[in-house]
């Protein structure tokens, strides 16, 4: 099967798998390539299975280790990212879509609405996309306890507020991502954009949840 990885800044690694051209995206071949890419990655000294927690989130059970584990899909591809550490991680990749620009007020928050549509055509698709990414990925890596919106409950620093880090030869954008559950103290996640919808197929993010953000 054809897929790549990635290194993330935090030490795990993130695998892309890409259908045949002679196939078409659906849920049963998503399925089929994310079974095909376990078989190639996941640990061998254990027996292990996919399955999904009540919530619809999945889950890498396996007798010796704990691992968590994210799974996104759009167009033809796939991602996946497996941790053993103790924080939970999320992943999420967006082929170029006209129906984004269609529903950004259901995800976005005034704030990043109105710097959104101030923006450059090209600009704007980074921030829409990057918006989106850290959001969907910050839900699968901290799934909030009250009912979830993300146009409230999750909002990300701007873009003048990141950062950058370096892994090998890839160069990251850092975000804050704040998980509000409206208590006195929301909680900061650290979010990345690694692959831009400018610059490649997919808009890519990942977002790691308790290893904190900025070193807070």
């Amino acid at each position: 099967m054809n897929y790549s990885q990635l290194p993330l800044p935090l030490g795990d690694t993130l695998y892309i798998a890409e259908l045949p051209p002679s196939i078409a995206p659906s849920l049963s071949t998503y399925r089929s390539l994310t079974q095909q890419l376990l078989d190639e990655i996941a640990p061998r000294e254990s027996a292990w299975r996919l399955t999904h927690l009540p919530s619809g989130a999945p889950r890498l059970v396996s007798p010796d280790h704990d691992y968590h584990i994210s799974i996104s899909h759009s167009g033809g591809y796939v991602a996946l990212v497996l941790s053993e550490g103790q924080y939970g991680v999320g992943v999420d990749i967006q082929v170029a879509s006209d129906k984004l620009p269609q529903v950004a007020p259901r995800f976005m928050s005034p704030t990043e609405l109105a710097y959104y549509r101030h923006l450059t055509t090209s600009e704007a698709d980074e921030w829409l996309y990057t918006v989106w990414g850290l959001k969907e990925a910050a839900y699968k890596a901290y799934p909030l306890q009250v009912k979830r919106h993300l146009a409230t409950n999750y909002t990300v620093s701007p873009p003048e507020a990141s950062l950058s880090c370096d892994v090998g030869s890839d160069s990251f954008a850092r975000y804050t991502v704040c998980a509000d559950e409206g208590d006195d103290r929301p909680t900061l996640l650290t979010g990345y954009l690694l692959r831009s919808i400018t610059t490649a197929p997919y808009h890519l993010t990942y977002v790691q949840a308790g290893a904190g953000a900025f070193g807070s």
